[in-house]
């Protein structure tokens, strides 16, 4: 038990390392071309998308084993910035957001 209980903090520890980095990395005003220039830079051609508006959520169309750490790897959800949230869900996009500029926030979330 300790052990399983060992990994999980690990695993949350290394993912909430890999947004802190997002975060810092997304500087200019501009998060959807700072994300297709990161997403381009990870070496992926093509995206799969989904769109359900108000938000479109994107991933890299890559084999698993192609796969890199996180441009690559996790998928993005992209809403507008000023999008009304339910208050319950908020301290989860506030946690995955990784960019918001005046048009659109970017969030991330690992593969399942």
């Amino acid at each position: 038990m300790l052990t399983l209980m060992l990994l999980l903090t690990l695993g949350c520890a290394k993912q909430n390392k890999l947004l802190s980095s997002a975060k810092y990395a997304f500087r200019d005003n501009n998060c959807v071309e700072t994300l297709r220039a990161y997403v381009r830079s990870a070496g992926c051609p093509e995206l799969v998308v989904h769109e359900r508006p108000p938000e479109v959520i994107i991933r890299c169309l890559k084999p698993d084993e192609e796969r890199g750490k996180f441009y690559d790897n996790y998928w993005f959800r992209l809403t507008p910035a000023k999008l009304q949230t339910d208050i319950m869900q908020l301290p989860i996009i506030e946690k995955h957001t990784i960019c918001i500029d005046q048009d659109v926030r970017i969030e991330a979330y690992p593969p399942d």
